[in-house]
């Protein structure tokens, strides 16, 4: 792959991953998995912890999403992507956070994993996995 077509990839990557923290930042839950794969494969800090398709995923979000007042936090963050010719993989952090409409704030720090798949010219998402350190205390 020559650099400038693995530059562009990048970056088709990284615009996938800032429509979707920006889709779920603002609440835009119809666009959030735009360029996810239908058959994506989900592995979410959440019961039931694993989703097998993108519609799956969807019909949970109300039993889990938090109302949130005003604008949410959702970022990637440290967002490091590697590209190959078809595949491509991207890690972060995600920082989350907002205020509950008790007025109470809420943030957390979640890691993020993304495989990619390059179908008919564009990224989808095919795995994502979002995972939280278990604190042994």
């Amino acid at each position: 792959m020559n650099s400038s077509a693995h530059s562009a990839d990048e970056s088709a990557i990284r615009s996938v991953l800032d429509a979707w923290t920006r889709a779920t930042r603002e609440g835009r839950h119809d666009d959030v998995l735009t360029n996810h794969d239908e058959k994506v494969l989900i592995y979410d800090v959440l019961p039931p912890m694993k989703y097998s398709s993108a519609s799956e995923y969807r019909k949970s979000w109300d039993e889990w999403q938090p109302d949130a007042q005003g604008e949410m936090r959702f970022e990637l963050e440290d967002l490091e992507v590697a590209v190959g010719t078809d595949v491509a993989f991207a890690h972060g952090t995600l920082q989350c956070g907002g205020t509950l409409p008790d007025g109470r704030a809420f943030r957390d720090t979640v890691r993020a994993t993304f495989y990619f798949s390059k179908k008919a010219g564009k990224w989808k998402v095919v795995h994502q996995h979002i995972s939280k350190p278990y604190d042994r205390g």
